[in-house]
C-alpha cells in the first residue's frame, strides 16, 4: 500500500534554492530548534551554533544559503537588525555606514554582513539607502534568530538610560525619515518588511563553528555600538 504520504505573521511557503530562484519565504528547515532562554550576552553553545549554521537565509538574488556557509572560512561580523521599516535600525545602519571602513575589514581578513527578516525583494533598495557595500540576507522564518537566542520580543524602547547612542530620530521624525528613504530609493512598499516584534543582535562568528562575541538586543534601541562590535573583532 502506498505510504501516506509576517503582525507580519511568518507565512510558510517555498523559497528559492540555488536551482530555482523565486519566492522570498524560507522553507522549514529539517533542524527543529527549541527557542533558547533570553540572555543578552551569553555565548551560543555548540548546539546553538550548529543549529544556526544548518538554517537557511536568503540572499539578495533570492537564493537560499546555509547560514553557516557565510562564515565557515572567515571571521564575520553578523548584524541582525529588526524589520526593514524600523527607523531605529535605519539609524543603526547609518552608524555602520559612517563608522565601518570596508578597506580596514579587508586588511584584517574580516567581513561584515547584515541579516533582517523581511522579503529578500527589499534588500537591493535597502542597501541603496545607506550606500551599503556589505551583503544583506534575510531570515523570514526567524530560525537563525531563535537558534542564536534572540528570543526576546518587544515593541517599546524600554525604560532607563539604556538607549543606543546611534539613535538620531524620535518616533515621528523617524517614520518620516523611513518614508522619505523609501520614496528616494523606490523601496517596494508592497513587500513584507519583517516581524515588527523581533529584536536583533550582533555576533562575531567564524571561521567555522566559533563565536567570539555575542549580544542580543534587550530593547528596540538596544544595538551595541558598531565601534564596540568592531573592537570585539579586533578591528581598530
Amino acid at each position: 500500500m502506498p505510504r501516506k504520504a509576517f503582525t507580519y505573521p511568518q507565512p510558510r511557503a517555498n523559497v528559492p534554492s540555488a536551482r530555482s530562484p523565486g519566492s522570498d519565504l524560507a522553507r522549514p528547515n529539517k533542524t527543529q530548534t527549541q527557542p533558547a532562554a533570553f540572555d543578552e550576552n551569553a555565548m551560543p553553545s555548540a548546539k546553538q551554533l550548529a543549529d544556526a549554521a544548518s538554517c537557511f537565509v536568503i540572499a539578495e538574488n533570492g537564493l537560499r544559503v546555509p547560514f553557516g556557509d557565510i562564515y565557515k572560512d572567515q571571521k564575520t561580523v553578523v548584524i541582525f537588525i529588526r524589520h526593514f521599516w524600523c527607523h531605529l535600525c535605519q539609524d543603526y545602519m547609518t552608524s555602520i555606514s559612517e563608522n565601518v571602513d570596508p578597506k580596514a575589514l579587508r586588511q584584517a581578513g574580516v567581513q561584515l554582513v547584515i541579516v533582517s527578516n523581511g522579503s529578500y525583494n527589499m534588500i537591493k533598495s535597502y542597501r541603496r539607502i545607506f550606500h551599503c557595500p556589505f551583503a544583506v540576507y534575510t531570515d523570514p522564518s526567524l530560525r537563525v534568530y531563535k537558534a542564536l537566542g534572540m528570543t526576546l520580543r518587544a515593541l517599546g524602547s524600554g525604560s532607563g538610560p539604556r538607549r543606543g547612542g546611534y539613535v538620531r530620530h524620535g518616533h515621528v521624525r523617524g517614520l518620516t525619515m523611513v518614508m522619505m528613504n523609501a520614496l528616494r530609493v523606490g523601496m517596494p512598499v508592497w513587500e513584507k518588511g519583517g516581524d515588527i516584534g523581533q529584536l536583533g543582535g550582533e555576533f562575531v562568528l567564524g571561521p567555522g563553528m566559533t563565536c567570539t562575541f555575542a549580544h542580543r538586543m534587550p530593547t528596540t534601541k538596544g544595538h551595541t555600538s558598531i565601534v564596540d562590535v568592531l573592537a570585539a573583532a579586533n578591528i581598530d
